[in-house]
């Protein structure tokens, strides 16, 4: 198992950027498919993209590292800060605006996407509930969630495609230990992913929980309607998209739907 080290307390973006690569995908393998995805639906160099949750910069900044043009947004500071970082590293763009999807038509006014993404589970999140707690309301859900897709369905050019995931409807349990934490000199930690549903509430959890060797639990919730896929699909005919389902190797987590104008 892998031991992640810190000089100084990780953010949970940092927690969050883990579980990335060390839970939720092989990256060569997952990017080799997003290429594979590219090449067969006509989207080049030359091609506007925008990554609509950027967060840490998973594949945005590999897209941006082989020369694709990738506009990147997220809400959250402490993505943004990883992102950065990781940018600086890689040496590419370090570029990427802070705002939520709602802001997209003010701040793109003059730009039309041929490609957008909303990957990493990240839609669901269109009500809020990233990181905190929160009451599940189902009909403002809905409303976000309907509100979003066509503030997307009208920033893509026509012929323009959207790629969106979430969690399976069948989604079960999960209390998996991915990977050891070694924070300075503090005893090892265990960083575990943990999610739950209560579907007759409507109710989904998340957490990225650091377990001490004292067995306290630290983590935030992220906490969202059970969205169906059905009413996403449902959703999306009403905004105006067209879709078919992708099916990825190295998607093994979430639902993928290619929706297109």
């Amino acid at each position: 198992m892998k031991t992640l080290k810190f000089n100084k307390e990780p953010e949970y973006a940092d927690l969050w950027d883990a579980f990335l690569y060390n839970f939720l995908y092989d990256k060569n393998e997952y990017i080799r498919e997003i290429l594979s995805l590219f090449k067969k639906i006509g989207i080049t160099k030359k091609s506007k993209i925008l990554d609509s949750c950027a967060g840490t910069g998973f594949i945005a900044l590999h897209l941006r590292k082989l020369g694709y043009d990738v506009e990147c947004m997220d809400p959250m500071e402490d993505q943004i800060r990883v992102f950065k970082r990781k940018a600086k590293i890689l040496k590419v763009c370090q570029q990427i605006k802070k705002i939520v999807w709602k802001e997209i038509p003010k701040t793109y006014k003059n730009k039309k996407f041929d490609f957008i993404f909303c990957r990493g589970n990240s839609f669901i999140y269109a009500d809020g509930g990233w990181n905190k707690q929160q009451k599940v309301n189902v009909k403002s859900s809905l409303n976000s969630y309907k509100r979003t897709l066509r503030i997307f369905y009208n920033q893509l050019k026509e012929g323009g495609y959207l790629y969106l995931d979430k969690f399976p409807d069948n989604e079960n349990h999960l209390n998996k230990l991915i990977c050891y934490l070694k924070i300075g000199k503090k005893p090892k930690e265990e960083l575990i992913f943990f999610t739950k549903k209560i579907p007759l509430k409507r109710y989904r959890e998340a957490r990225a929980i650091r377990r001490k060797s004292d067995g306290s639990e630290l983590g935030l919730p992220n906490i969202t309607l059970d969205l169906r896929g059905y009413e996403l699909e449902r959703m999306l005919k009403t905004v105006g998209f067209k879709y078919k389902k992708l099916r990825l190797k190295s998607e093994t987590h979430f639902i993928v739907w290619l929706a297109y104008k």
